[in-house]
């Protein structure tokens, strides 16, 4: 990540040695430095059929951060980036995250190719940033950024993942759209066959009242010849949560329990359907999607396929300008485990609150049940589920 953001400066540097563009220093109110930190408290117990569970205790989780920077280096050009400070994949470690360039317009004084003409239409988004497929990533928990989601864990299905990519965005209010393509990948990677992600989505947003949306997600690495899973390529759009979970030690541990991480990234096909609705106080969403992997093998032999739907609803109700109640149900349904028809299931439902202490201060409390069932194979046939109480405090400026 270090190189991308020398390259980075360095694509920049020859932007700006294309078009005559005046010295200007970057004053420091055109820099914006941010900080978000989070800790959580959680009572959880675990069980399942085989008993092959511990005992979870009670206790606190690592506490995590994220540091972000945000710079208008010319009118109509930002620069951003975000660090995690701590996660619960690299306790005390800080490790990147996001680094991308955002075009919306060329300075008058610097565009003699008349590219603004373009620009009143379309804004351009490069570099190594989260895939824009649904909108549940715009207000998931993300690491340390945890005051977007008004309860404390995400979906079971959580459609994230940065990669190097490039974005066009149209906004024709009240409509808008995007398309792009990425290296199909997390970090950049050059193996032979490897494939090429293109994505997209349309929505409405209207008066900031109803939005809808519709998002598409492809990519085939299936004909890469290192194969999977001994070091072939994959998509990590359903696998590729860096910040980790929001719920810890139960179902055997590891840094996402509770996950659900369909296919295998090889001949992928994905598509998401988002609704929100907000009236006075009450907001309503939802989400509908499909993920197919066609040769989960890769270049192996074989091209056995899994197949699953996600689905989920929120609702939240603010009872005055600092304190919210919210409740959410969402689930996960395999359709074709290794090419066999499957009927299982994996739910959770989270109720709770939120307390804004002061401005950028935020208290949440949260009860959780997760449940599994119907599976016939892997360890979700012994039915693994959790439940219990959560609270986080979390702080931003």
């Amino acid at each position: 990540m270090k190189r991308f953001y020398l390259s980075t400066l360095t694509s920049l540097a020859i932007l700006f040695l294309m078009v005559p563009v005046k010295a200007q220093v970057l004053e420091s109110s055109n820099l914006k430095i941010g900080f978000k930190s989070a800790g959580i408290l959680q009572f959880l117990d675990d069980e399942n059929t085989n008993n092959s569970f511990s005992d979870v205790p009670y206790g606190l989780q690592s506490a995590v951060g994220n540091l972000t920077f945000d710079a208008n280096i010319a009118d109509g050009i930002d620069v951003y980036f975000d660090l995690y400070l701590s996660s619960t994949h690299h306790t005390g470690e800080v490790t990147d995250h996001e680094g991308y360039i955002y075009l919306s317009h060329l300075p008058e004084d610097s565009d003699p190719l008349s590219f603004n003409r373009i620009f009143k239409y379309i804004d351009i988004k490069a570099g190594h940033f989260e895939l824009d497929f649904g909108n549940q990533h715009l207000v998931r928990s993300d690491n340390a950024d945890v005051q977007r989601n008004p309860l404390i864990g995400n979906y079971i299905v959580d459609a994230n993942t940065v990669s190097p990519a490039i974005e066009v965005i149209g906004r024709p209010d009240p409509f808008y759209w995007v398309g792009g393509f990425s290296m199909g990948t997390t970090t950049g990677d050059f193996k032979k066959n490897r494939g090429t992600a293109i994505y997209g989505k349309v929505g409405l947003d209207y008066n900031n009242m109803l939005n809808v949306a519709g998002s598409y997600y492809r990519v085939d690495h299936s004909k890469n010849p290192t194969g999977y899973p001994n070091n072939g390529s994959f998509s990590s759009l359903f696998s590729g949560n860096r910040s980790g979970g929001r719920y810890s030690g139960v179902l055997g541990g590891g840094a996402e329990p509770g996950q659900v991480k369909p296919g295998k990234g090889q001949d992928e096909t994905a598509w998401h359907i988002d609704a929100a609705f907000k009236y006075n106080q009450l907001i309503v969403s939802g989400l509908y999607g499909f993920v197919k992997d066609a040769d989960t093998n890769g270049s192996e032999d074989g091209a056995p396929e899994e197949k699953w739907s996600y689905y989920g609803v929120e609702a939240k109700f603010n009872l005055n300008s600092r304190l919210y109640v919210a409740g959410r149900y969402n689930a996960a349904a395999a359709h074709m485990l290794n090419d066999l028809d499957s009927d299982g299931t994996v739910s959770r439902i989270q109720v709770g609150f939120g307390a804004w202490v002061v401005p950028g201060m935020l208290i949440k409390a949260e009860y959780v049940n997760h449940k599994t069932k119907d599976f016939t194979t892997t360890n979700l046939q012994y039915d693994p589920k959790f439940s219990g109480f959560l609270t986080e405090v979390s702080i931003s400026f």
